[in-house]
Protein backbone atom coordinates (compact mmCIF):
# COMPACT_ATOMS: atom_id res chain seq x y z
CA UNK A 1 0.00 0.00 0.00
CA UNK A 2 3.11 2.38 1.15
CA UNK A 3 4.57 1.75 -2.68
CA UNK A 4 1.62 2.48 -4.52
CA UNK A 5 1.11 6.05 -2.73
CA UNK A 6 5.05 6.67 -3.43
CA UNK A 7 4.19 6.73 -6.62
CA UNK A 8 1.02 9.12 -6.57
CA UNK A 9 3.35 11.09 -5.10
CA UNK A 10 5.51 11.07 -7.96
CA UNK A 11 3.59 11.77 -10.68
CA UNK A 12 1.40 14.36 -8.48
CA UNK A 13 5.22 16.18 -8.53
CA UNK A 14 5.43 15.62 -11.75
CA UNK A 15 2.36 17.16 -12.39
CA UNK A 16 3.36 19.92 -10.74
CA UNK A 17 6.61 20.90 -11.89
CA UNK A 18 4.71 20.29 -15.89
CA UNK A 19 1.86 23.09 -14.68
CA UNK A 20 4.74 25.65 -13.30
CA UNK A 21 6.89 25.37 -16.38
CA UNK A 22 3.67 24.96 -18.61
CA UNK A 23 2.87 28.57 -17.04
CA UNK A 24 5.86 30.24 -17.39
CA UNK A 25 5.96 28.95 -20.97
CA UNK A 26 2.91 30.78 -21.25
CA UNK A 27 3.98 33.79 -19.81
CA UNK A 28 7.05 34.51 -21.82
CA UNK A 29 5.10 33.57 -24.92
CA UNK A 30 3.17 36.44 -24.21
CA UNK A 31 5.93 38.53 -23.58
CA UNK A 32 8.07 37.59 -26.80
CA UNK A 33 5.33 36.36 -29.22
CA UNK A 34 8.30 32.89 -28.79
CA UNK A 35 6.95 29.75 -26.98
CA UNK A 36 9.09 28.72 -24.30
CA UNK A 37 8.08 24.94 -25.51
CA UNK A 38 11.79 24.23 -26.62
CA UNK A 39 12.83 25.34 -22.98
CA UNK A 40 10.36 23.25 -21.98
CA UNK A 41 12.01 20.35 -23.99
CA UNK A 42 14.94 20.59 -22.62
CA UNK A 43 13.67 21.00 -18.64
CA UNK A 44 12.06 17.23 -19.19
CA UNK A 45 14.29 16.13 -20.34
CA UNK A 46 16.79 16.69 -17.90
CA UNK A 47 13.99 16.10 -15.28
CA UNK A 48 13.90 12.65 -17.00
CA UNK A 49 10.10 13.07 -17.57
CA UNK A 50 9.81 10.94 -20.51
CA UNK A 51 11.62 9.80 -23.20
CA UNK A 52 12.91 12.19 -25.56
CA UNK A 53 10.59 11.66 -28.67
CA UNK A 54 7.71 11.49 -26.40
CA UNK A 55 8.80 14.68 -25.70
CA UNK A 56 8.59 16.03 -28.50
CA UNK A 57 5.31 14.81 -29.32
CA UNK A 58 3.54 16.04 -25.89
CA UNK A 59 5.58 19.49 -26.87
CA UNK A 60 3.83 19.42 -30.99
CA UNK A 61 0.58 18.10 -29.03
CA UNK A 62 0.28 21.86 -27.14
CA UNK A 63 1.19 23.27 -30.73
CA UNK A 64 -1.73 21.72 -32.18
CA UNK A 65 -4.41 23.71 -30.09
CA UNK A 66 -4.15 27.89 -30.19
CA UNK A 67 -2.35 28.35 -26.95
CA UNK A 68 -1.93 31.59 -27.82
CA UNK A 69 -5.58 33.18 -28.09
CA UNK A 70 -5.19 34.93 -25.16
CA UNK A 71 -2.06 36.83 -26.84
CA UNK A 72 -3.43 36.77 -29.95
CA UNK A 73 -6.49 38.96 -28.51
CA UNK A 74 -4.89 41.36 -27.19
CA UNK A 75 -2.76 42.05 -30.14
CA UNK A 76 -5.94 42.00 -32.50
CA UNK A 77 -7.58 44.51 -30.00
CA UNK A 78 -4.75 47.23 -30.88
CA UNK A 79 -4.74 45.99 -34.41
CA UNK A 80 -1.63 44.84 -34.23
CA UNK A 81 -1.68 41.81 -36.76
CA UNK A 82 -1.29 41.14 -40.40
CA UNK A 83 -3.68 38.61 -41.05
CA UNK A 84 -2.21 37.86 -44.69
CA UNK A 85 1.29 37.11 -42.89
CA UNK A 86 -0.10 34.80 -40.31
CA UNK A 87 -1.85 32.94 -42.90
CA UNK A 88 0.54 32.28 -44.88
CA UNK A 89 2.86 31.45 -42.29
CA UNK A 90 0.32 29.25 -40.27
CA UNK A 91 0.26 26.79 -43.96
CA UNK A 92 3.53 26.46 -44.65
CA UNK A 93 4.13 25.81 -40.40
CA UNK A 94 1.92 22.99 -41.22
CA UNK A 95 3.36 21.55 -44.32
CA UNK A 96 7.19 21.93 -42.93
CA UNK A 97 5.91 20.26 -39.88
CA UNK A 98 4.51 17.44 -41.42
CA UNK A 99 8.08 16.59 -42.95
CA UNK A 100 10.36 17.56 -40.37
CA UNK A 101 8.67 15.42 -38.06
CA UNK A 102 8.73 12.28 -40.55
CA UNK A 103 12.59 13.19 -40.50
CA UNK A 104 12.37 12.99 -36.69
CA UNK A 105 10.37 9.61 -36.53
CA UNK A 106 10.65 7.71 -39.46
CA UNK A 107 13.31 4.80 -39.08
CA UNK A 108 14.40 5.05 -42.64
CA UNK A 109 16.21 8.96 -42.41
CA UNK A 110 17.53 7.45 -38.85
CA UNK A 111 17.29 10.98 -37.23
CA UNK A 112 19.04 10.12 -33.27
CA UNK A 113 17.97 11.98 -30.21
CA UNK A 114 21.65 12.85 -30.41
CA UNK A 115 21.08 14.73 -33.75
CA UNK A 116 18.06 16.31 -33.11
CA UNK A 117 19.43 18.09 -29.62
CA UNK A 118 22.72 19.54 -32.00
CA UNK A 119 19.90 20.70 -34.48
CA UNK A 120 17.90 22.69 -31.85
CA UNK A 121 21.06 23.48 -30.25
CA UNK A 122 22.35 25.06 -33.67
CA UNK A 123 19.07 26.85 -33.83
CA UNK A 124 18.58 28.13 -30.60
CA UNK A 125 22.25 29.75 -30.69
CA UNK A 126 21.49 30.96 -34.36
CA UNK A 127 18.47 32.55 -33.27
CA UNK A 128 19.85 33.66 -29.99
CA UNK A 129 22.78 35.63 -32.04
CA UNK A 130 20.33 37.13 -34.70
CA UNK A 131 17.77 38.60 -31.33
CA UNK A 132 21.10 39.83 -29.69
CA UNK A 133 22.23 41.07 -33.11
CA UNK A 134 18.68 43.06 -33.73
CA UNK A 135 18.34 44.14 -30.06
CA UNK A 136 22.14 46.01 -30.43
CA UNK A 137 20.60 48.26 -33.59
CA UNK A 138 17.56 49.40 -31.36
CA UNK A 139 16.95 52.99 -30.97
CA UNK A 140 15.39 52.36 -27.55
Amino acid sequence: MVVKNKYIYIYMFQYIIELVFGLLSGVLMGITGIPGLPLLILIFDYLKIDEYKKILGAILFVNLFPISVGSVWEFYKNKQIDFTIGWIILLSTIIGGFFGSKLAVDDKFKLSQKNIKYISAIFSIFTGILFYISAQYEKN
